[in-house]
């Protein structure tokens, strides 16, 4: 009886198989060089455990990330996690809070730390800047917020001071002065210059509108620091104090304007419900009524992006050109 033998590959198909086969495992291995050189965030979930709750240490991070995912530094992702109850991963890495930062075998969770961690890593952005002005600015309206939220406190002189401080540094006005290199005017080095001509050699003095951000036309470190801080005090205070920025703090108002027309600050926001209860669950704080505290859990998320007519026009973004670097499928950012 005749037997069936095993048809043998021929060289070609050998050769095909091994390419395939090849480019598989290559593709596996960049893929998984690709997984370990994502940038993993842990923000605070919200409410309903998965969207992203009321922290604005939390959304800072998220900010400068997009940036810097913007500028083509960085891939990361966010995965919103109840701080109560943190993920294996924590305990591996001795991390305790949120945000918190997982990079290959690197982990950390102080703000500081991670911020420092991602300019040290990933250079660039446009985030730094170096205004000691605008240090000393911002640096007392988010403690009288949180000084004034308290439940015995009924008095916002202070916080009314520290909004008009900040006010007067955003309408500071900016002068820009042109100089020509013409009839004596110095170029390359030369320090030789003729006083008669100065009238004609130096150009008009411009007097321009404040920039967009604290530091220029685009957001810094100290941007994403200031802002969702801000967005916490116009939201929080309203609702749990019922108090209102005052309209005629222009500055202010045109600060917060740009901010809302920014992709960046609208995609990382947390809606007002979420802003809410953060305060309303801390100590100290006026409480609402169980029954009100659900409703507003339920509600379908809003976020306080206009501005007062006298002070701005507000225009609707479309936040979705903004992605984190991984192509935004099934991404958070989505």
């Amino acid at each position: 009886m005749g037997s069936v033998g095993q048809q043998k590959n021929s060289p070609s198909s050998s050769s095909s198989s091994t390419t395939t086969t090849t480019n598989s495992s290559s593709r596996r291995k960049q893929q998984q060089e690709e997984e370990e050189d994502t940038v993993t965030v842990y923000v605070k979930a919200g409410v309903d455990g998965e969207r992203m709750g009321a922290c604005p240490f939390c959304q800072r991070v998220f900010m400068v990330l997009l940036i810097k995912a913007q500028h083509g530094l960085l891939k990361f992702k966010v995965i919103t996690t109840n701080p109560a109850k943190p993920p294996p991963e924590f305990k591996t890495l001795g991390l305790k809070h949120v945000p918190a930062l997982i990079h290959r075998d690197d982990g950390c969770d102080a703000l500081d730390d991670i911020i420092h961690y991602l300019d040290t890593k990933f250079p660039g952005g446009g985030l730094e800047y170096n205004s000691p002005e605008a240090d000393l600015a911002t640096k007392d309206f988010f403690s009288k917020f949180c000084f004034y939220i308290k439940a015995v406190n009924q008095d916002p002189s202070k916080l009314d001071q520290a909004l008009h401080s900040l006010n007067t540094f955003l309408e500071r006005p900016i002068t820009n002065t042109t100089v020509t290199p013409s009839n004596g005017i110095l170029t390359n080095g030369d320090t030789e210059h003729h006083a008669e001509n100065d009238e004609a050699d130096l150009s008009h003095h411009h007097h321009q509108e404040p920039p967009e951000y604290l530091y220029g036309p685009h957001l810094t470190h100290l941007d994403c620091e200031v802002l969702p801080k801000l967005q916490h005090l116009r939201v929080a205070a309203k609702a749990l104090k019922d108090y209102d920025i005052p309209t005629n703090l222009r500055g202010f108002w045109r600060y917060l304007h740009a901010a809302y027309n920014n992709p960046i600050f609208v995609r990382t926001c947390p809606c007002d419900q979420e802003i809410t209860l953060h305060w309303h669950d801390r100590p100290e704080t006026p409480k609402l009524s169980h029954k009100r505290h659900a409703v507003i859990a339920k509600e379908k998320p809003k976020f306080s992006f206009d501005v007062p007519v006298r002070a701005s026009v507000i225009t609707v973004v479309e936040a979705d050109d903004i992605c984190c670097g991984e192509g935004c499928d099934g991404c958070y950012l989505k």
